[in-house]
């Protein structure tokens, strides 16, 4: 018969061994899954009851056609290396807006400063207006812009750096850089 101080010594022990071997795995997802940080007044992750690991975990999205009406704007990739950043975290900020449905995703008129609409680790979709007027589309509409960038312009690598027209408004752009470009 095992006596009770034995058993509370071994149930200690297997408890401070749980805590210690979980900080490293903690530790290592947060490594692989940078958080993802929605822009200025868009719905945060818990109100969608999102994580940054789930929005990493999500399928690669398929490629889509994109409609983009009287569009101002040619899709292009680049334009230079230092734009190029890690396709992952554009496919998590992908899934983050997807994920805001019809949400409005807007900009500010010309000569403003870019919009920011999500960033992860040192990745961050963006948008920025070509007209005097503030632009704006569901936030599903400028995934799917930013979804052009991923299909078109993820090199090799796994880097990627380009911008598009939301889906359906050509009066703005979004795009998926480099937090430092």
């Amino acid at each position: 018969m095992l006596s009770a101080s034995f058993i509370s010594t071994l149930l200690l022990a297997i408890a401070s061994f749980q805590a210690v071997s979980a900080s490293p795995t903690v530790q290592a997802r947060k490594e692989a899954y940078p958080e993802v940080v929605p822009g200025l007044g868009l719905p945060s992750l818990e109100s969608l009851g999102l994580t940054s690991a789930q929005l990493y975990e999500m399928p690669r999205p398929e490629p889509a056609g994109i409609s983009i009406e009287s569009a101002q704007f040619d899709s292009r990739c680049g334009p230079s290396d230092g734009a190029y950043t890690n396709v992952n975290g554009v496919i998590a900020c992908y899934n983050y807006l997807r994920n805001l449905g019809t949400t409005r995703c807007g900009v500010v008129g010309r000569g403003i400063p870019v919009t920011e609409f999500c960033r992860s680790g040192d990745a961050h979709a963006t948008g920025q207006s070509l007209t005097e007027n503030d632009e704006s589309s569901f936030c599903s509409d400028v995934a799917i812009g930013l979804l052009w960038v991923i299909d078109h312009c993820t090199r090799p690598d796994q880097s990627t750096a380009g911008f598009s027209a939301p889906n359906g408004n050509g009066n703005f752009f979004v795009g998926g850089t480099n937090i430092g470009w």
